[in-house]
């Protein structure tokens, strides 16, 4: 990607100016609530709402062409009728739009006039115009308080997570579940149909960009799969790349030529070329956040892993996940089992790996004191702590309840345990995973949520990433050392 190039797509995430093509005539229109997003999430350039009608909207001038406009724009977001996409961005070129977003739909992916009309669009995007889409979200950037629909609610921080997605629904979802593990993003790019913006020239943005440290990936179809795998094969070397490869079932193949007019392809044939290419491979939503988690608070991520918590079947089914995954549950030394006799001396426990605590309500103190025994002897890599917040907040409560006794919920309880775990890492030099699982589904139960996500909150920020179940910790733990082994050292 030469200069020129990345000086543009570099506009378009951080413009000083962004004319929005459209509807808005009533709340809901696509370009007035592309306009609300921004508002909301804090846009600090220029709005320039355009639309043959002229008028006001929430108290702007709505302009009737982008001749009227004065100020500098960088990016235009186009949600006008097909038909009328390839005059609106002949006058952006004109103007000298660095590029355009085109939301519409009705292009390749919907049938031979619509081929003809993505033809046009194509044509201007070879005179120096810049086109994400159609039939796309578009751009997500924190540092440029740009956004896409409904993006008011992302998280405002920057990170160094960069996404191309083909699919913009798919790319709302992995930014909105960001809000609660932690991962954050330099830049999201929707790029639907790809008509000059493929995932090819994406990935070749995303590779360049001082911002992005990691890249995420939702494919459906590639043109060139050949020079798609050689960029791969350039990035990996220097930043982990997820690919999650979608159409790879004939249903699957199906939905992908409606969704975005592309090819899928066969299963075992892109997985393999992924992996060979250094990609890590993942198989839907849950798999790529739980990765992205992994990479995004794991500095020294390795095989040799600890887990620890109250109930044998938990430790027993985390040991079966970690062997299928490849990595290593080494039994602990004689001299830490006695330890950890000597802190938990009750018949039944579980002292070798996993340790099992017996019951998911140990004082904190005790935990603590377990979790120091491992780390700090221990040849690990990894502690990976289970919590069950039922028993801990839920149970305690109601048991209190019936004999009169008022029974401190588990906010206090992880208050402690973040501050200890805080302290043990930076002590030890392990890494630690916290899972917390939750198993209160009644209506009177929503408090023990609110617990568990401001928890969350306080691991997070305390450098520790906190997972939905020990299979969800594993697998992330697994990827992300798949892709540090691809990286250059």
């Amino acid at each position: 990607m030469d200069v020129e190039e990345r000086e543009k797509i570099d506009r378009m995430c951080r413009p000083r100016g962004l004319a929005l093509f459209g509807g808005f005539g009533k709340p809901g229109a696509f370009a007035h609530s592309i306009m609300c997003s921004h508002i909301l999430y804090g846009y600090n350039g220029e709005l320039y709402p355009i639309s043959q009608r002229g008028d006001e909207v929430l108290g702007r001038r709505i302009y009737r062409s982008i001749d009227e406009v004065e100020g500098q724009v960088d990016l235009a977001s186009v949600s006008a009728p097909a038909s009328e996409v390839a005059g609106i961005l002949r006058a952006c070129l004109a103007r000298g739009v660095a590029g355009a977003t085109v939301h519409s739909s009705g292009f390749s992916e919907d049938g031979a006039e619509g081929k003809a009309l993505q033809s046009e669009i194509e044509e201007l995007a070879g005179q120096g115009l810049k086109i994400i889409g159609p039939n796309c979200f578009g751009i997500h950037c924190p540092g440029g308080r740009t956004t896409f629909l409904p993006g008011f609610d992302y998280p405002e921080e920057s990170g160094n997570v960069g996404m191309l997605f083909q699919s913009g629904g798919m790319a709302n979802d992995l930014i909105h579940e960001a809000s609660a593990t932690g991962v954050r993003f330099s830049k999201v790019i929707s790029f639907g149909n790809g008509c000059d913006m493929d995932a090819i020239k994406v990935m070749e943005y995303l590779a360049g960009d001082t911002d992005t440290e990691i890249i995420a990936a939702y494919l459906e179809g590639i043109t060139d799969g050949r020079r798609f795998l050689e960029v791969v094969r350039s990035v990996t070397p220097s930043k982990p790349v997820l690919v999650w490869k979608g159409g790879l079932t004939p249903f699957g193949g199906r939905a992908t030529m409606s969704h975005t007019g592309s090819l899928g392809g066969e299963a075992q044939i892109w997985q393999a070329a992924l992996r060979q290419v250094g990609a890590v491979v993942v198989e839907g939503a849950d798999e790529m956040m739980d990765t992205l988690t992994a990479l995004s608070f794991l500095r020294k991520p390795g095989r040799a892993t600890a887990i620890m918590g109250g109930g044998g079947a938990i430790g027993v089914h985390s040991a079966d996940v970690a062997f299928k995954l490849g990595l290593e549950v080494a039994p602990f030394q004689p001299e830490t089992q006695a330890r950890l006799k000597e802190i938990l001396p009750t018949p039944g426990a579980g002292l070798a790996n996993p340790l099992d605590m017996l019951t998911p309500a140990l004082p904190v103190e005790q935990v603590l004191d377990l979790a120091d025994a491992v780390a700090c002897r221990e040849p690990i890599d990894v502690l990976i702590a289970i919590s069950l917040i039922h028993m801990l907040d839920i149970a305690p409560q109601a048991f209190g309840g019936l004999v009169g006794i008022e029974m401190p919920g588990a906010d206090a309880y992880f208050d402690v345990l973040v501050k200890g775990f805080q302290d043990l890492k930076a002590r030890c030099g392990k890494e630690i995973m916290v899972v917390i699982e939750n198993r209160g589904q009644r209506e009177e139960d929503l408090n023990t949520e609110r617990v568990l996500r401001q928890t969350r909150f306080k691991f997070q920020g305390a450098g520790i990433p906190v997972f939905a179940s020990t299979t969800n910790a594993l697998v992330g733990l697994s990827n992300a050392l798949t892709a540090h082994r691809q990286l250059r050292t």
